[in-house]
């Protein structure tokens, strides 16, 4: 599978981050959901409950160099799921996908246009907005089991201890730290994604040439922002005291502390309410329409 993280900051001007909310998963999720080729779609929107209070004296025990202002770098990120990069980079392409009584036609009210009101516009971008789409290397670790209830889902953000070599760090995580991880109570799935060092690889064929983000300024921005994390845990639970209680284990606690402390140069959770669009699909790709 070819995963993809869209962080979008939303246009402060005209929205607030509820309203952001409304707008992107209401609307635009509607249009969007609508990509050729989508094997899977999930829109992850930043909690409005302070994670740090909800943890208390946790939150400093498990969070280590968190970057100042993180959350007003993005409101929310879709995660998507396409069979192949060939497949995302040409997801956007028009399809006929409407009955007619002379067939299949092309649908006229497909319309992505709402972007430069939902998102961050670039100024004089000629509608374009900001984002950062960036490919990344998913591990599932433990299937995600959903209940009929809202999931509580964590976003573990880490960078490198740059002392490790990237193919250490990654075994690492992979291994003892993923088993460990694993064996928190209450912990309903478990996925680990790396962050693609090419920069642009989720850019390449889905936008064009002269897109800001291949602008001098959209290259910085995203060098920025990729400078502050490597990889992202997805944890589910079914409430944060779960996940609280879970790794208050002293002995699993003691084991997991001492190897972030090897593994990670920062560390960091952030609470997503997440929207389901598009249940993933891993399966071979069938060979009719897929939603």
């Amino acid at each position: 599978m070819y995963k993809v993280f869209a962080f979008l900051k939303r246009n402060a001007e005209l929205l607030t981050h509820d309203e952001y909310r409304a707008g992107h998963v209401g609307y635009h999720c509607c249009q969007s959901r609508r990509l050729k080729g989508i094997r899977g779609y999930l829109v992850n929107i930043w909690s409005n409950a302070d994670l740090a209070d909800q943890l208390g004296p946790l939150h400093e025990e498990i969070t280590r160099n968190q970057p100042e202002g993180f959350l007003d770098l993005w409101d929310g990120f879709p995660q998507v799921y396409f069979d192949n990069r060939e497949e995302w980079a040409s997801a956007a392409t028009a399809e006929p996908n409407r009955a007619t009584t002379d067939g299949l036609a092309l649908d006229p009210d497909w319309l992505l246009d709402d972007g430069p009101h939902l998102f961050d516009p670039v100024p004089d971008g000629a509608g374009e907005f900001r984002s950062h789409h960036l490919h990344m290397e998913e591990f599932a670790i433990m299937p995600v089991e959903r209940g009929e209830a809202k999931a509580t889902k964590l976003m573990q953000f880490f960078r490198r201890n740059p002392a490790l070599p990237d193919a250490d760090f990654r075994s690492a995580v992979l291994g003892r730290y993923a088993h460990l991880t694993a064996r928190l109570k209450g912990l309903n799935g478990y996925t680990v994604n790396f962050r693609d060092t090419d920069q642009e690889a989720a850019m390449r064929g889905f936008f064009p040439d002269s897109a800001w983000g291949f602008s001098e300024a959209g290259r910085a921005n995203r060098q920025a922002f990729c400078s502050l994390w490597d990889g992202a845990g997805e944890l589910f639970f079914d409430s944060v005291a779960d996940f609280a209680g879970a790794r208050s284990d002293s002995e699993l606690h003691r084991d997991l502390c001492a190897l972030e402390r090897h593994l990670f140069d920062a560390i960091w959770y952030v609470e997503v309410d997440e929207n389901m669009i598009v249940m993933p699909n891993r399966d071979p790709a069938p060979e009719f329409y897929y939603r």
